[in-house]
């Protein structure tokens, strides 16, 4: 089971600049301390001012790094090889972390807002925060500068979910502007929403007219790699987990409680409705980034979000989305939509969304997000967008979220 809170938090943030209280997460954290490194043999870094991805502020990150280091990543002329830096981070200095570019689409050439990895332990050196890499992206394409966060915030009133803040980046003393940092998914943040032993923890990540929940017999190496790419090591349960789940899918689909936690996957379809994704794991083009757990303790998959940043018509699709848009692209979707009391359940499960994240609230988290990060998107010198689009956008996303809602209470109903 996952360790969730003693029941979902209706959220009043009208005016609380930052997004509200840094306890507001409803998904219970992992105890300990995040700095004890004792056991790996790496060193012990400092403790941070505050937590990394406290989203009542906004965060100042400084790298300090070979000038060529840093052009080779806006370049991207070097892959994922690890260049030297200092990391600066709310004033706190943690020496020699390994930087390389990061993202998908944005992952470019010449790109100036370039998303970055930063490996906290590498080079024989410790976590920082309890945490070994962070992911900090450059939002070069979202006018609003918000959309993930904020979907984020819909999807953590539901499910385990990555947090999120903006931070203010600086490179060998030249402002880049602003960008968001990322939790990933890993071991330790894992190892906060489920109880260990962990399980194996898969990126699934398909291309245009393939389906990664298709069966393709009994033999792991028809799935990992790829499109199942493995992310924690020396799991409890091994690679075999991945064809029994798939056979169910699509040989005996009435015993889908058997190996999905169904009420976390309609969790996430829901919260993925409501803020209009177009990517993941029902993406519009083929089913693309999310990532998929499974718990040795409860024997079932839990589906986790990544990466919701094509969100709130970020591509000018029309609120009135459809809530089963691209379900036919993958088996498991197609089951939730074809099954008539799993398909029930889910539209039950959108309104409990739309409770749980009522409009007022979520309109009043977009003035607090923009509240926040106005003066750095608008000092911003390599936003790919004006300061009165920004202002321009802030405004059309709470229009965007009214008429979403509407649409949804249309579709999913009042009962």
């Amino acid at each position: 089971m996952r360790k969730l809170g003693v029941g979902l938090v209706i959220l009043s943030l009208v005016g609380a600049c930052g997004g509200g209280e840094a306890s507001r997460n409803p998904i219970t954290r992992g105890p300990g301390n995040p700095d004890a490194d004792a056991g790996d043999g790496l060193s012990v870094r400092p403790q941070p001012a505050v937590p990394i991805h406290d989203d009542t502020q906004l965060h100042q990150a400084e790298l300090t790094m070979s000038a060529d280091d840093w052009q080779s990543i806006i370049d991207d002329t070097r892959g994922d090889d690890l260049r030297h830096a200092k990391l600066t981070y709310d004033g706190v200095v943690v020496d020699d972390v390994g930087i390389r570019p990061s993202g998908e689409s944005s992952r470019m050439p010449g790109n100036s807002k370039q998303s970055i990895r930063v490996k906290l332990d590498a080079f024989g050196h410790g976590k920082f925060a309890g945490l070994k890499e962070i992911n900090i992206k450059g939002e070069y394409d979202d006018y609003s500068m918000m959309r993930e966060r904020l979907s984020y915030f819909v999807f953590r009133q539901m499910l385990p979910t990555p947090q999120a803040a903006h931070v203010r980046l600086v490179v060998n003393g030249q402002l880049r502007g602003l960008y968001t940092i990322r939790e990933i998914w890993d071991a330790d943040s894992i190892k906060a929403h489920f109880p260990e032993p962990l399980g194996p923890l898969y990126r699934v990540r398909g291309f245009v007219g393939m389906d990664p929940y298709a069966y393709l017999g009994p033999t792991t190496s028809a799935y990992v790699p790829s499109p199942w790419e493995s992310h924690i090591d020396k799991p409890a349960r091994g690679d075999e987990v991945i064809p029994a789940l798939l056979d169910v899918i699509n040989n005996n689909p009435a015993m889908i409680e058997s190996v999905v936690d169904v009420e976390d996957l309609l969790d996430y379809l829901a919260a993925f409705a409501v803020v209009m994704c177009t990517d993941g794991f029902v993406g519009d083009h083929g089913v693309s980034d999310h990532f998929q757990y499974f718990d040795p303790q409860s024997g079932k998959f839990f589906i986790l979000p990544w990466d919701p940043d094509n969100t709130w018509s970020s591509q000018d699709e029309l609120p009135t989305r459809s809530i089963t848009k691209s379900f036919s692209r993958n088996a498991l979707s197609r089951l939730v939509r074809d099954t008539s009391d799993v398909y029930a359940r889910y539209v039950a499960k959108i309104r409990a969304v739309m409770t749980t994240v009522p409009l007022t609230s979520l309109q009043g988290e977009v003035d607090a997000i923009y509240q926040q990060i106005q003066q750095a998107a608008y000092e911003d010198p390599f936003k790919a967008f004006t300061n009165a689009e920004f202002d321009w956008s802030a405004s059309h996303l709470k229009d965007v979220l009214a008429q979403r809602y509407a649409s949804l209470l249309d579709q999913a109903g009042s009962n």
